[in-house]
């Protein structure tokens, strides 16, 4: 529908992306059961490839410095889109109480623990997105988003949606933290791809 449109066809599948994450983010606070709600959230990311979205922690891997503004707006369109879809759901009779406690642990981290946290994040993504364009396998997919979710990891879209979900205010110490998520998920990314980058096949390239 908007292929025609390359400028809005790239913001509508970075906010499509967004929102994928952002029922993530529901299904995890929703479920009581932090195991079942960590698989659940990965069929947010299995769509985003299966359907070719733009999601900023899937495509950081592939920075280069001319592709630095594109990848912030993708980022920001991910994040509006998780943002809208949890805030969505707090007008509904869900029980959306966890979340208080989600962002409090994540609110009150120090600095240097949030972005060791966000390098392991980025690392997971990284090993989704390649393994399963490797092999196309579900597996390769939900195992390392359950690995950084049960793990605690932090995943800068996934947190925009947790966030809106506690309407935390949108303040300076917030975005600082949110910044620092977006850096550590690009590096956790970038070192499987650019210091120790193991090259696609060919069947799947």
């Amino acid at each position: 529908m908007f292929n025609q449109y390359p400028l809005l066809n790239f913001i509508v599948r970075s906010l499509l992306s967004g929102f994928l994450i952002g029922f993530g983010c529901l299904v995890y606070v929703v479920c009581e059961n932090r195991y079942i709600g960590a698989f659940l959230f990965a069929l947010g990311l299995l769509t985003i490839l299966i359907k070719g979205y733009y999601l900023y922690t899937g495509r950081v891997g592939d920075w280069v410095p001319s592709a630095t503004l594109k990848l912030l707006v993708m980022f920001c369109c991910n994040g509006i889109g998780a943002a809208l879809c949890s805030y969505m759901f707090t007008f509904t009779r869900l029980d959306l109480s966890a979340v208080q406690t989600i962002a409090a642990t994540k609110l009150n981290d120090g600095l240097l623990s949030v972005f060791i946290l966000s390098l392991g994040c980025g690392a997971m993504m990284h090993l989704a997105v390649f393994n399963f364009k490797q092999e196309r396998h579900p597996l390769y997919v939900i195992m390392p988003i359950m690995f950084f979710i049960i793990c605690g990891f932090e995943h800068c879209v996934a947190n925009s949606g947790y966030f809106a979900m506690a309407k935390v205010p949108l303040n300076l110490d917030l975005l600082i933290r949110l910044a620092l998520m977006v850096i550590g998920n690009g590096i956790g990314s970038l070192i499987f791809t650019k210091l120790i980058s193991v090259p696609l096949t060919t069947k799947n390239q």
